[in-house]
């Protein structure tokens, strides 16, 4: 490098010197070398031309032609030498310089090599932990999505189950409706119910009240025939005469069976042990049972089916000994039940057919629903009860109502469906009410001591 330096800084002065020593300046050339750039002053054009004058630190620059024989002395010479020889240390020095930079910027190069790969090291770090956390993110990803996915399926699901539930929510709404409904349906039939049901309380109060009327009633009317028993006891002539009249009407019955004329009866052979002589029997309402005081006396219908033996028969046959009374009953539901009496004795027809019972059993109620004893016997066209009313007319059939009493087994035949509520149908009020008309009953007697 140095050489190139000096071969051009030569060729430098050499080209000043051909130019001519008449210039009388310094001249700057500037050297450009790869990165650097250098700077040469160059010395007096005289001290080229051979002047006695020569200064200290000046440069010689050769003239453009060489001098003539001669002209060259000596000691310009040695001056010429000796600027070469400070331009040539000039130059080491230069040199010198040059290679101080030279190793600062190779150091500075190194430097910045050095820091290169180390910015190249931490940016491939980076790169590698920006791969791997892009690598996290992205599986970080996936599993969102999956969870995503999962979490809208789960809604999904529970959209379906929800609109489900709405779907049986509103069929429990509507099953509500209806039962609500129904229930105020219910609520009207109850209070429609508790309606009729205070009304046959109040009937029954009545009908209580009216029967303790009626105990007060039997009870004068017991005391007035234990009168007539003390007078009787005392009146042997009207026994005498009662005796004779029943042995008049055994006479006459004897003779009404003798002659032809009697009426036939129906035996029940079972029931009980058998025995019995059914005088009152319903079952179908084939027989009309709206008959006059006639009618009762002398019987109607058919002894195998409906029938009414008749109270003169009775009479006649209750007249000869102890008799018992039994009373067969059979609701709608077939529920049978039965009422016993271990005595029973009906009375003539100046009597108005009034019976005498006692010792009452049975399951057709924990009571007789049968009038007490001496009541008489009142059809349409003969009133002998105890009411102001006409209990025959208005509770229909012939019976011994006493004061309409808690029993009529000769009332209005109704069918199945229309016997609730009927108060002049077939009833025994303690077996199933005032106002249910019974299906089937009959009647029967046989000897006390059979």
């Amino acid at each position: 490098f140095i050489s190139i330096c000096l071969s051009v800084y030569l060729s430098v002065c050499l080209s000043v010197w051909r130019r001519g020593g008449g210039e009388r300046r310094r001249k700057l050339h500037r050297v450009q070398h790869g990165q650097c750039s250098y700077t040469f002053i160059l010395p007096e054009m005289e001290s080229c031309q051979g002047g006695s004058e020569q200064k200290s630190g000046t440069n010689v620059v050769q003239r453009d032609s060489p001098p003539a024989d001669g002209e060259w002395p000596v000691q310009k010479l040695q001056h010429l030498e000796s600027a070469m020889e400070n331009n040539t240390q000039w130059l080491l020095k230069l040199e010198n310089y040059i290679h101080q930079k030279t190793g600062m910027v190779h150091f500075q190069a190194d430097a910045v090599h050095n820091q290169t790969a180390t910015m190249l090291e931490i940016g491939t770090n980076l790169l590698t932990q920006t791969a791997e956390q892009t690598r996290k993110l992205n599986v970080v990803e996936a599993k969102v999505m999956n969870q995503t996915s999962k979490i809208a399926i789960q809604l999904l699901e529970n959209s379906l189950s929800t609109n489900k539930l709405e779907k049986e929510l509103l069929t429990q709404i509507s099953e509500i409706s209806k039962l609500q409904d129904k229930n105020s349906r219910l609520e009207s039939k109850v209070l429609v119910l508790e309606s009729k049901q205070r009304t046959e309380l109040e009937d029954m109060r009545e009908e209580k009240e009216r029967l303790q009327d009626l105990v007060k009633r039997q009870t004068a009317a017991i005391t007035a025939l234990e009168r007539q028993l003390r007078v009787a006891s005392t009146n042997n002539s009207a026994l005498q005469r009662q005796h004779q009249q029943l042995m008049k009407s055994v006479h006459t019955l004897i003779g009404m069976m003798s002659s032809g004329t009697g009426k036939n009866v129906f035996c029940d052979m079972v029931t009980s042990g058998g025995g019995w002589t059914v005088f009152q029997r319903r079952a179908s309402g084939s027989v009309n049972f709206q008959k006059s005081w006639k009618d009762y006396k002398l019987g109607f219908g058919d002894p195998s089916g409906e029938h009414w033996l008749g109270n003169e028969a009775v009479h006649l046959i209750t007249s000869q000994a102890q008799y018992s009374l039994r009373v067969e009953l059979k609701d709608w539901e077939e529920n049978g039940a039965y009422a016993l009496y271990d005595k029973f004795q009906l009375a003539g027809e100046k009597q108005q057919y009034r019976y005498h019972l006692w010792s009452y059993s049975g399951t057709a109620g924990q009571q007789s629903s049968l009038a007490s004893n001496g009541t008489g016997f009142s059809t349409r066209d003969a009133d002998n009860d105890k009411c102001v009313c006409k209990c025959a007319l208005m509770m229909t059939g012939g019976w011994w109502f006493d004061a309409c009493g808690l029993s009529n087994l000769n009332g209005i035949f109704y069918t199945v469906g229309h016997n609730i509520r009927k108060l002049n149908g077939i009833k025994w009020h303690h077996f199933r009410g005032p106002s249910y008309s019974l299906q089937s009953t009959s009647m029967m007697i046989r000897p006390a001591d059979f």
